[in-house]
């Protein structure tokens, strides 16, 4: 009885495999380039400062997975706030589905957006952008991944 519950075991497994790879959908990691945020005015104080924003946008023919996160210039997740969103197909276009990801920091040492991304293609990226504010809420400067 293993014997035939074994091989049953890695027909599943092959077959899965087997789709999983036809559908083209892989996992990657993309990067903005780096801003520098406005510092607080009162050092420790995030309220007296700016923050920087990232967002993402993808489509994609399978359902998509975002994780976006605010890095510092020493490597540290420094992400205090975010927001996503999902949709299935024909929600927001037809046959594909959409998936938009936010992710912000008021650190004083926040740098550039880190974005990993499943069951899409680097192609299907729409945007990513890496958003600067000053301590009034108006942007000062603006970068986008390539």
């Amino acid at each position: 009885m293993t014997r035939k519950s074994s091989r049953f075991t890695v027909a599943v497994a092959t077959i899965g495999l087997a789709l999983a790879a036809s559908s083209g959908a892989q996992a990657f990691t993309l990067r903005t380039p780096s801003l520098v945020p406005d510092p607080d005015q009162v050092p420790g104080d995030p309220n007296t400062g700016g923050y920087l924003y990232c967002q993402v946008v993808v489509t994609s023919k399978s359902a998509i997975g975002i994780n976006a996160k605010i890095i510092s210039d020493s490597g540290a997740d420094v992400t205090e706030f975010g927001t996503g969103y999902r949709a299935a197909p024909g929600v927001m276009i037809p046959d594909r589905f959409y998936a938009d990801e936010t992710a912000g920091s008021f650190s004083d040492s926040g740098r550039y957006c880190k974005v990993s991304i499943t069951g899409a293609l680097p192609k299907d990226v729409q945007s990513l952008s890496l958003t600067a504010y000053d301590a009034s809420g108006n942007p000062v400067a603006t970068v986008q991944a390539k």
